[in-house]
């Protein structure tokens, strides 16, 4: 039996780790889906992805090089029914606090916002946001590892960031700076209830998990997040950690909030959390240790080969928040729970271990 059609998602980033996988999982559940990529070459790596080739016929690609641009979403969102909008930049070194993160984030909020009007069939817009609105970046590294403050759907962005504006010190700055704003914009505009289409706001923690894009150990390497490249290969520390979140469930949660039939509008919070709930019992140091030490005890022929070294004590250096992620486990995962930190490391691990 055919499946329900469920409509067209335009999924802006779709060439990324979460961009992917929601368009593997969309796919699945019956959704049409239209790419946003800003190249060719994303949509040569999207074809070849091999969950979605048998989608073929599901899938259609846009190209948005300039997502700054007045108008750029325009003709992308054309007859779609749902945006899931995840594309954006991380804050390396190498990029200008202003030009390419903070003006960015911001101009391609609002651009996705006119379009999405324009357009005018849009039902429902999913935001990907950051735990990182939460936090200033002139505390540095004094937030600690207790975990004693709560990250819950109701959780504020600090205030202290909306008065930051470009020019921006620096590209951390730009980011925790831009986040805050579009997500207190946004969360602003549901409440005046003035847009044809309603908006669900997604706060991921780091996102850790396997890509089938990814072939090789070099690759993998390059491919994996922060927290997996601390724990299997001893490498430098993280700055921050908002909890963690395996990849899948990070995308089915973007994905089931698209359902504006089973998660009505007026029960959607300020912002879902999409990260596994924190061990009340443990500080950050306790729940680092104990990944480690799982990776040591369900892989020690990789450990004792040396394909792994185990980074026990590259512990976040700013664990300030215990993840409470009970609402988004009911209304999004159907009351099942997330994957732990542990069950995330392992998977990664032994996707590791199977690449060239």
């Amino acid at each position: 039996m055919a499946k329900e059609d469920r409509g067209v998602v335009a999924i802006t980033g779709a060439n990324g780790s979460i961009g992917y996988a929601c368009t593997v999982y969309a796919v699945c559940l019956g959704y049409r889906v239209r790419c946003v990529v800003r190249s060719k070459e994303a949509i040569e790596t999207l074809r070849h992805g091999p969950s979605l080739q048998r989608f073929a016929s599901q899938i259609d690609y846009h190209i948005v090089p300039d997502n700054t641009v007045p108008d750029s979403y325009d003709s992308a969102l054309a007859d779609v029914q749902y945006v899931i909008h995840i594309a954006g930049v991380w804050p390396t070194p190498d990029k200008h606090p202003d030009n390419d993160i903070y003006i960015p984030f911001v101009k391609s909020m609002q651009n996705i916002l006119s379009a999405a009007e324009k357009v005018g069939t849009v039902k429902r817009v999913v935001f990907t946001q950051a735990g990182a609105a939460m936090v200033h970046p002139d505390d540095g590294d004094t937030l600690g590892t207790a975990m004693d403050m709560v990250l819950n759907e109701y959780t504020p962005v600090h205030p202290g960031l909306l008065s930051l504006k470009p020019p921006l010190a620096s590209p951390h700055h730009a980011y925790c700076a831009a986040k805050a704003q579009c997500m207190t914009t946004l969360k602003n505009l549901r409440a005046s209830g003035n847009l044809p289409f309603s908006i669900v706001q997604i706060v991921p923690g780091a996102v850790m998990g396997p890509s089938e894009l990814v072939s090789t150990k070099m690759d993998g390497r390059g491919y994996m997040d922060r927290m997996s490249r601390a724990l299997l290969f001893n490498e430098p520390k993280p700055r921050y950690s908002f909890g963690f979140v395996h990849v899948g469930d990070v995308a089915r949660v973007h994905v089931e909030a698209l359902d504006d039939v089973r998660i009505p509008y007026d029960e959607v919070p300020d912002w879902f959390i999409a990260a596994g709930a924190s061990d009340p019992s443990k500080d950050g140091e306790e729940t680092w240790k104990e990944a480690g030490d799982f990776i040591e005890n369900n892989l020690q022929h990789e450990v004792a080969s040396g394909m792994f070294s185990v980074g026990r004590d590259k512990v976040p250096t700013n664990m300030p928040y215990y993840v409470d992620s009970a609402l988004t486990e009911t209304k999004l995962l159907r009351h099942e729970r997330f994957k732990s930190l542990k069950e995330c490391i392992k998977e990664v691990a032994e996707w590791y271990t199977t690449l060239r």
